[in-house]
């Protein structure tokens, strides 16, 4: 079976680029080893971090993916995502260059520039007393902890921590963040929530943040129905993985993907052959058992280091794992082969910028693989996302908003 595009990989990039072109009618089959990064991710939409002359800079550089894509195709891509979530019943809040400042796990601040309902009330922009709740026996969140580090900060004037039970809890191990959130789906698992909680809040402060297990497939009704039976509002923090926020993302485009007539494999080790400047087919190995599947275009999504779309050697050899794509470094050399040792790739300093982090695939301004001649390796492949180099995504805040914008562009073009 032919078809118009073959997506490889399901992170945020391979999934809202194969939901887009199945949405203009196009057939799309997507095959990915595994989930991606959402399950990991904290659920929210990273642009950058800072405000727009930050933002300004990064499109305004030759070597970036921003700078590749535009400021406007970056909004474009923004926005059409927020109205696919919001078709979704899963309302995203935010627009490109603002930023909200969130709360983490551990106490200190982050910038996100879309965010879902159920963290709204988190902004620490607002002043307005909060407290954190301390669930028992949940083990992956410390309110105790994020709040001694809140405190630090002077950001809030009165900061609290609420001990809190939840009944129904796994008594044969330690409760997960989606064992949680699967109850929190349930109306009546909450009505027994705030049957008990109710006489613990009633001198509380009225904003209230939890880990974020409000639920999977029902979030804005758990919290909605929280909210109003015990007269506060609630906020989710996101935590270890696996993140119920990112996981609600995944899920909302994958099935937006399928429900356009998209075609999904998920499991096979997947391979691409290259002849004659086009990629002619991809193969994927499911325990042996290999299937070779044709399009007419290609997307690469496969992620960077953490995805396994580029993978490191030993001997400082670099590359793109599903072609064998030549990788560029950012350094004035370009593409290497190999990279030296692997100590060069990092920084002495844990938090500051590592070399190896803008490690990727050099693109032309169509977002094809070139090689380091400048030459287009194959007309008919696109890279989109987290393999491509030139960013430091953690350092930048910059992850998400290069998975969605590289993503418009090339099924917008």
């Amino acid at each position: 079976m032919a078809y118009d595009l073959i997506v490889i990989g399901c992170g945020l990039s391979g999934l809202y680029a194969g939901a887009l072109a199945a949405r203009r009618g196009k057939k799309v089959l997507l095959l990915a080893r595994g989930v991606g990064s959402t399950h990991i991710g904290a659920g929210t939409i990273d642009v950058v971090n800072g405000d727009k002359p930050t933002l300004s800079l990064l499109t305004r550089s030759k070597s970036h993916p921003y700078g590749i894509i535009g400021s406007q195709t970056l909004k474009d891509a923004v926005d059409q995502f927020k109205t696919i979530c919001a078709e979704h019943s899963y309302p995203l809040h935010g627009e490109v260059g603002k930023n909200f400042k969130l709360p983490t796990a551990v106490g200190s601040t982050r910038h996100a520039c879309l965010i879902p309902e159920t963290m709204l009330a988190g902004n620490l922009s607002r002043k307005e007393d909060l407290a954190l709740a301390n669930i028992h026996g949940f083990r992956d969140f410390n309110a105790h902890l994020a709040i001694s580090t809140l405190r630090v900060q002077s950001l809030i004037p009165n900061l609290q921590v609420i001990d809190l039970h939840l009944p129904s809890a796994p008594f044969h191990r330690d409760s997960y963040a989606t064992d949680l959130a699967h109850l929190f789906d349930k109306p009546d698992y909450r009505a027994e929530v705030i049957a008990l909680w109710k006489p613990w809040l009633k001198d509380s402060p009225k904003r209230i943040g939890i880990p974020a297990i409000l639920g999977l497939d029902h979030s804005l009704e758990a919290k909605g129905h929280l909210e109003s039976e015990l007269g506060i509002e609630l906020f989710e923090i996101p935590i270890l993985p696996p993140s119920v926020p990112g996981m609600r993302l995944f899920n909302l485009l994958r099935d937006d993907f399928q429900n356009h007539g998209g075609r999904f494999i998920m499991g096979p080790t997947v391979t691409g052959e290259i002849e004659g400047g086009r990629v002619v087919s991809a193969s994927a190995d499911m325990n042996g058992h290999i299937k070779e599947y044709k399009a007419e275009q290609y997307i690469l999504a496969c992620g960077g280091f953490l995805n396994g779309g580029i993978i490191g050697e030993m001997d400082g050899t670099v590359r793109e794992s599903i072609f064998n794509l030549p990788i560029a470094s950012d350094r004035p050399e370009g593409f290497r082969k190999p990279f030296g040792s692997r100590g060069e790739w990092t920084n002495e300093v844990f938090l500051a910028s590592h070399p190896y982090a803008k490690f990727g695939l050099s693109v032309d301004k169509n977002l094809r693989p070139i090689d380091a001649n400048g030459k287009v390796i194959a007309e008919n492949l696109f890279a989109v996302g987290s393999v491509l180099a030139g960013a430091d995504r953690v350092n930048e805040g910059s992850r998400e908003g290069i998975e969605l914008g590289t993503a418009w562009k090339v099924i917008s073009g």
